[in-house]
């Protein structure tokens, strides 16, 4: 029934290339307005919302108007699973979604989210914005959805509401909350959890009545939307770093104008890095507000971290068939 109701919102506040091309009037003068709407998940005071909030600015300013943008923001318009398959089927027009969701239609770009893949956030960076990046992006083609630019949800982190987690074995046991994505579901098996899939927007009611315990978040996302509340301990244990792909249904895109196309990615490429500096930015803010409220904070010169990297071992020997090639390459990039 929740998911019939969400594919309902969808289709009444959606509009997709469908409604978007009506904006331009039965004689498609490109000098009419072009409407799209977006559905996230993130509060207006978090990274998501603010750095797309700036760029729908730009573009709109960039296309002297000629598009416009439609936001409904905060999970309004349901889960990150729902939002994305509204922009694939075309009920929705764009979104901003934490790319794990994205390996459910687009298994290859799972591999950006292995445990402990990357160096350090040039290191990051600098495989997201490149080749290897770009190679994924365009796989999302083939489902009807147009990768724009890697976004940033951030490093994620250890929450849970039982005990501190300092090492892999205090993890045992747990339930803990993950999207639904074989990758991770493995990942948390192999620290000796019992992984639950659950949409975002049910993991606060989740915490509170104890079907979970806890789950992975990075940390503009676990101080903005309140589950800290619920989950008092935060272990900075970086099990992955976690991106957040702006796509767009691709029909919508390729009836847009080349100029239009040309604006929405190159300004989208450019505010990946703005927003990236956005969610650093507010870092510090929101770890001060987090031990004001009565969060414990594990930093993690406190935590086993080799230790971690030894329990994740087995998940790249079982996908090493289908990834093995693509972690070998981010691992070169210099």
């Amino acid at each position: 029934m929740a998911a019939v109701f969400s594919l309902l919102v969808l289709s009444a506040c959606g509009g997709g290339a469908e409604d978007a091309s009506k904006e331009k009037g039965e004689s498609g003068n490109d000098s009419d307005v072009i409407k799209i709407k977006v559905g996230h998940i993130s509060p207006d005071d978090q990274a998501y919302a603010i750095g797309f909030k700036e760029y729908a600015e730009a573009v709109e300013e960039a296309t002297n108007g000629k598009v416009q943008f439609e936001i409904f923001g905060n999970g309004a318009l349901g889960g990150e699973r729902e939002l994305l398959e509204g922009v694939q089927l075309g009920t929705l027009d764009m979104s901003l979604i934490t790319t794990g969701v994205v390996t459910n239609f687009v298994p290859e770009v799972a591999v950006i989210e292995f445990p402990f893949l990357f160096r350090d956030l040039d290191h990051t960076y600098k495989t997201l914005d490149g080749e290897i990046g770009q190679e994924l992006l365009d796989k999302m083609s083939e489902s009807n959805l147009k990768g724009i630019a890697f976004w940033e949800n951030g490093e994620r982190y250890v929450a849970n509401s039982q005990r501190p987690v300092k090492a892999v074995e205090d993890l045992k046991g747990l339930k803990m909350r993950t999207i639904e994505s074989e990758l991770l579901l493995d990942m948390y098996s192999a620290l000796g959890t019992n992984a639950t899939p659950m949409a975002f927007p049910e993991v606060y009611n989740g915490l509170q009545q104890g079907v979970i315990d806890g789950s992975d978040f990075s940390t503009g996302v676990y101080y903005t939307t309140k589950v800290y509340e619920q989950s008092k301990y935060f272990s900075e244990v970086p099990l992955y770093y976690a991106s957040a792909t702006l796509v767009i249904n691709q029909e919508l895109f390729d009836s847009m104008p080349e100029d239009v196309q040309k604006v929405i990615t190159d300004l989208g490429k450019e505010f990946a890095a703005k927003q990236r500096q956005i969610n650093q930015d507010l870092m510090e803010e929101y770890k001060e507000n987090l031990v004001a409220d009565g969060v414990e904070i594990i930093p993690a010169e406190e935590i086993n971290i080799d230790g971690f990297r030894q329990a994740v071992e087995s998940v790249y020997e079982k996908h090493a068939g289908s990834y093995g090639d693509y972690i070998e390459r981010i691992q070169n990039v210099e």
